[in-house]
């Protein structure tokens, strides 16, 4: 499935508005639309965040094929990459 993903993000009191188009995943897609669009929108706005220079971010706004909001979900999102480093 394809999504037009868009993004208002704040960096540091610059506010910038991105689009993009996305695969996600059908399998994923048909269970739960809303939660694997955030999960793609989620890795698109950390592949920001260290473009920036891992600077100060608010995510204003989600939304994908312009319709449907999805800024909660994305903020409800964490990394699952558990860190199991001794150091």
């Amino acid at each position: 499935m394809r999504a037009v993903i868009q993004i208002i993000l704040n960096i540091e009191g610059n506010r910038g508005l991105r689009n993009g188009d996305f695969f996600v995943p059908d399998r994923e897609f048909k269970n739960d639309s809303n939660f694997a669009v955030s999960v793609v929108a989620y890795e698109w706005i950390q592949q920001q965040w260290r473009e920036s220079g891992c600077r100060d971010m608010v995510i204003e706004k989600v939304t994908w094929n312009e319709e449907n909001d999805i800024t909660e979900d994305v903020k409800q999102v964490t990394s699952v990459v558990k860190d199991n480093l001794p150091f």
